[in-house]
């Protein structure tokens, strides 16, 4: 029976996937560099969370949208929305630059393995005097 190439890249995706969770019960006991960096990605993603505050705005111009993160294969993890009004923008960019290298760190150190899927920007909208998401 021959397989396709689609199926030969999912066999060894979960392959690869159940081997890398294979005795790992974290990283924080077993790898104590990777252990540091989650710690420290926490911290920065607190202060990033209080800089955002409620993300007050009075109009669309006010709202921002910052990537996050970086994922194994490249690109942000995710997206913060934030206000002009609340947040100090070049701290905020800042924190963002430090929570990004920190992730990549820890993708060495940790093999970290990614789907490699492109992760979409949210559209903003005001919602109740607050910078938000629109639905998709």
């Amino acid at each position: 029976m021959a397989w396709s190439i689609e199926k030969r890249i999912i066999a060894m995706l979960l392959l690869c996937g159940g081997l890398q969770a294979c005795g790992h019960t974290g990283t924080e006991g077993r790898y104590p560099i990777a252990g540091g960096l989650q710690s420290e990605m926490r911290e920065i993603r607190l202060l990033m969370e209080q800089e955002v505050g409620d993300a007050s705005a009075q109009s669309l111009e006010q709202c921002r949208v910052l990537p996050v993160g970086a994922k194994a294969c490249g690109g942000p993890q995710t997206f913060v929305i934030y206000s002009t009004v609340d947040s100090d923008e070049r701290k905020l960019q800042e924190l963002a630059r430090q929570y990004a290298e920190a992730e990549e760190k820890f993708n060495r150190v940790a093999h970290v393995m990614s789907t490699c899927s492109y992760v979409i920007p949210p559209e903003v909208r005001i919602q109740n005097g607050k910078c938000k998401s629109k639905q998709r």
